[in-house]
């Protein structure tokens, strides 16, 4: 049997506490150890756990698109903390672009529900990308925890509340749970 040190699986890196590490493989194609946290920042996944509390029956914008001439596709969970409400979270696949009708989000399992209902806001324009928001159903105020992964070009924030109105100028899909 031979032994293989992490000094040594790393192509002569030093590493500490390799008993927190994760195997991955970098840009030459050799497997190295590193922290799980950059496997997951490197492959568009994140999560995002605002201090700020969300309220029932309001609208909220979490996510901006790039540019609406390419695809922007992400699996994303939506979770809230116990304060008003039990615990719940719901899984959705979001794709949406500013070129065609296909917006598409589709809730693929739940524990509950956090939001009733989401919508994406696009238009025809290479400078302006698809709006990703959300409709809180959970009792008073809540936190929400996003954490999405496979994530192509939509860059996630805070939840800002927005009107009911949608932004003047874009088309609009809206989607209920």
């Amino acid at each position: 049997m031979e032994k293989t040190t992490i000094k040594d699986y790393n192509n002569g890196l030093e590493t500490k506490d390799s008993l927190s590490k994760v195997k991955a493989v970098d840009g030459s194609g050799n497997d190295i150890l590193v922290n799980p946290g950059i496997v997951v920042q490197s492959g568009g996944c994140g999560r995002y756990t605002p201090d700020e509390r969300v309220s029932q029956s309001k609208w909220y914008r979490i996510a901006l698109g790039r540019y609406g001439n390419v695809p922007h596709a992400v699996l994303l969970m939506v979770g809230n903390y116990y304060n008003s409400e039990v615990p719940s979270s719901q899984l959705l696949y979001i794709h949406a672009d500013g070129y065609s009708d296909r917006q598409s989000i589709v809730q693929l399992a739940n524990s509950g529900r956090v939001i009733s209902k989401a919508r994406i806001l696009y238009q025809a324009s290479t400078a302006n990308g698809p709006m990703l928001d959300i409709f809180i159903r959970t009792a008073k105020t809540n936190q929400l925890t996003l954490s999405y992964s496979c994530n192509m070009n939509f860059t996630f924030q805070s939840p800002i509340e927005v009107p009911e109105e949608p932004d003047a100028g874009y088309s609009v899909k809206e989607f209920s749970f």
